[in-house]
């Protein structure tokens, strides 16, 4: 899976977010930024090559017809792609380590705080 550039993960944040499918219109009342509609459409064309959204629907608004968008992928499904056997290894590796290290110094009486990176 391709990793999103700044533009296509605020747009994917967006529809991912939303629990209706989203135009390139609502999209723009949806981000925070000043983002014109030509590149919101512009970043849509390029999500819908990717294969992460599809037209889930043509309506109607006043005297227009406008596509309404929804993820093909979920938000976890394209993080953990990113995750390989490795990274997860090391997080349970991790997480082992800390647990063990919280028992140890709970059986000593020994006062330590864990902060999480």
């Amino acid at each position: 899976m391709k990793k999103l550039s700044k533009r296509e993960n605020q747009i994917m944040i967006a529809l991912w977010n939303s629990s209706v499918p989203l135009s390139a219109s609502a999209l723009k009342k949806n981000l925070d930024e000043d983002v014109s509609i030509y590149t919101i459409q512009q970043v849509l064309q390029k999500l819908l090559k990717k294969d992460y959204i599809k037209v889930d629907r043509i309506v109607q608004h006043e005297k227009a017809l406008m596509r309404e968008y929804v993820p093909v992928i979920s938000q976890v499904e394209y993080i953990t792609s990113f995750v390989n056997q490795k990274t997860s290894f090391e997080l349970a590796s991790n997480f082992i380590k800390e647990t063990d290290m919280r028992r140890y110094c709970n059986r000593g009486n020994i006062d330590i705080e864990f902060h999480v990176l």
